[in-house]
C-alpha cells in the first residue's frame, strides 16, 4: 500500500499540496523525467520504514505517547486532544538546542500537517501501531470501543491495545510541555532498534537492519553516501549488489538531469536572449560526470541492466515507459560514455520526448508559461534513496544507546 494509503482523506489532499509546495522549493529533487517509482523500489529495498519526511527517531515515541494518553483519558476526543498535544510539543521543542528535523520549526505551532500525519506510516511498518490498514480518524473511532483490540502476527505477538505493549514509558513532566528534546534514553534507542530487527524478520535482510546490528556493539562510521562507506557488517550478496547498482543509478540519473537543465536553460536564453554562462556550468559540470561515470564504469553497467532490473522488480512494479525511458538513456550512455551528451541529437531528443511524455501539458518543453516559471535549476542532486534521514535516525540510536550526544561520526571521502 502506498504512504498516502495510510491517511484519511483530509490528510491526503494536505500531503497532495505540502508535496506540490516541496516541488517548487526543494529543486534538487524534483522528478520531472519520472524516475520517481525506480528510486522509491531501491530505497524501500534498502531503508524500509523510512521516508524523507520522517526527521528525528524520537517522533516514533513523541506520537504513541502522545495518542496513548489522549486513548485513555479522552477516549471521545482523541484526534482533537492529540491534534492539540501535537502543536504543545512543537512549541516545548521549540525551546530546545538541537532543532535539527523539527516538525514545524519554522511555522511553529500553526503547522497544517502533524508529526502524526508524516509518521502513521513508519508507526505500523516498525510494528508501533499495530493496525495498519487504519487511518487516524478510523483508529480514533475504534479507540472509543471499550473492548480490548487483538492482533496476533509474527511481529508483534498478542496485544490488548492499537499499540505495540513495549513502548517505553513517557518521561515525567513530558505532557507539561515545558521541555523535550531528541535525545533517545539507553533504553528509547534499545527498544527502537529491536523494533527494526524485529521488522526486518518480515521484510528480509535490509541495509537499516544491518547497520542498527551494528550499532549496538559501538558507533557507526557514517559516510556522505553509503556506498561510499564500510556497509553492515552481514551485508547479504543481493544488498552489496543493490549497493553497487544504486551508486551507477544515481549517476546515470543525474546525467539526464544535468541534459535536461541544459536544454531548459538554452531554451530560455533564446527566448529571453540571455548568456550562456549558465548553460556553460551545465557542460562543465556534464564533463565532471564524465569522469565520475568513468570511475565507476557507468558505460559497462548501462551496457546491460538485466541484473538491475531482476533486483528493483524482484519486489516493486516499475511502469513500462519509465524503464523504456532508462534503457534507452542507458543505451546512450554506453554507447557515448557521457562527455559528448551535451550535442547528441538522440539524447536531447530523448529527454524532451520524456518530459512531455511525463509531465504532458505542465512538460516545460511544450508549455510556454511553465517554462517561464522555471527557477533555473530542477532535479539536479544526486539521488540519494533516503540515506539522509537514514542516517540522522541510526545517529539518534546510537546516541543514545552509547550516551553520547555527539555521535563519533566520520564523513568517509571518495578516497578511501
Amino acid at each position: 500500500m502506498s504512504f498516502i494509503g495510510w491517511l484519511d482523506h483530509s490528510e491526503a489532499e494536505q500531503r497532495q499540496i505540502r508535496d506540490l509546495l516541496q516541488m517548487f522549493t526543494d529543486k534538487g529533487t524534483v522528478d520531472d523525467l519520472g524516475i520517481g517509482t525506480v528510486r522509491d523500489a531501491i530505497s524501500n529495498r534498502l531503508f524500509p520504514g523510512t521516508s524523507v519526511t520522517q526527521t528525528r527517531a524520537r517522533y516514533f515515541l513523541f506520537i504513541p505517547w502522545i495518542f496513548l494518553r489522549a486513548e485513555s483519558k479522552y477516549p471521545t476526543q482523541i484526534l482533537d486532544r492529540s491534534d492539540a498535544m501535537e502543536r504543545h510539543l512543537i512549541g516545548s521543542l521549540l525551546k530546545a538546542e538541537d532543532q535539527d528535523g523539527l516538525i514545524g520549526r519554522q511555522v511553529g505551532k500553526d503547522i497544517r500537517m502533524l508529526p502524526s500525519g508524516l509518521y502513521w506510516s513508519g508507526l505500523s511498518s516498525y510494528g508501533i501501531f499495530l493496525q495498519p490498514s487504519l487511518t487516524r480518524s478510523q483508529y480514533a473511532v475504534l479507540a472509543r470501543n471499550p473492548r480490548p483490540t487483538e492482533v496476533e502476527d509474527e511481529l508483534v505477538g498478542r496485544s490488548d491495545s492499537f499499540w505495540h505493549r513495549g513502548i517505553p514509558a513517557a518521561p515525567d513532566g513530558f505532557f507539561e510541555f515545558t521541555g523535550a528534546d531528541f535525545a533517545l534514553t539507553k533504553e528509547e534507542a534499545s527498544w527502537l532498534s529491536e523494533r527494526v530487527l524485529l521488522t526486518e524478520r518480515l521484510r528480509g535482510p535490509n541495509l537499516i537492519g544491518g547497520y542498527v546490528r551494528d550499532l549496538q556493539l559501538a558507533p557507526p562510521a557514517l559516510a556522505e553516501s553509503f556506498w561510499k562507506g564500510p556497509l553492515p557488517q552481514d551485508t547479504p550478496d543481493d544488498l552489496k549488489s543493490m549497493v553497487h547498482h544504486a551508486e551507477r543509478f544515481s549517476a546515470a540519473v543525474q546525467s539526464a538531469a544535468i541534459l535536461y537543465n541544459l536544454m531548459l536553460r538554452e531554451k530560455r536564453n533564446d527566448i529571453d536572449r540571455g548568456d550562456d554562462k549558465h548553460a556553460d556550468l551545465l557542460r562543465e559540470r556534464l564533463d565532471e560526470r564524465a569522469e565520475t561515470a568513468q570511475s565507476i564504469n557507468l558505460a559497462d553497467w548501462a551496457s546491460d541492466l538485466t541484473p538491475f532490473w531482476a533486483l528493483v522488480t524482484s519486489q516493486s512494479r516499475v511502469p513500462v515507459l519509465t524503464k523504456s525511458f532508462i534503457d534507452q538513456w542507458c543505451v546512450l550512455l554506453a554507447e557515448q560514455h557521457l562527455k559528448p551528451l551535451a550535442d547528441n541529437a538522440a539524447a536531447r531528443s530523448l529527454i524532451r520526448n520524456r518530459e512531455i511524455q511525463h509531465k504532458k501539458a505542465q512538460a516545460r518543453f511544450a508549455n510556454p508559461a511553465r517554462l517561464s516559471d522555471w527557477s533555473g535549476e530542477s532535479g539536479l542532486a544526486p539521488l540519494e534513496f533516503r540515506w539522509p534521514q537514514a542516517k540522522r535516525f541510526l545517529t539518534d540510536i546510537s546516541n543514545g544507546l552509547h550516551g553520547s550526544s555527539d555521535l563519533a561520526e566520520e564523513t568517509i571521502s571518495a578516497s578511501n
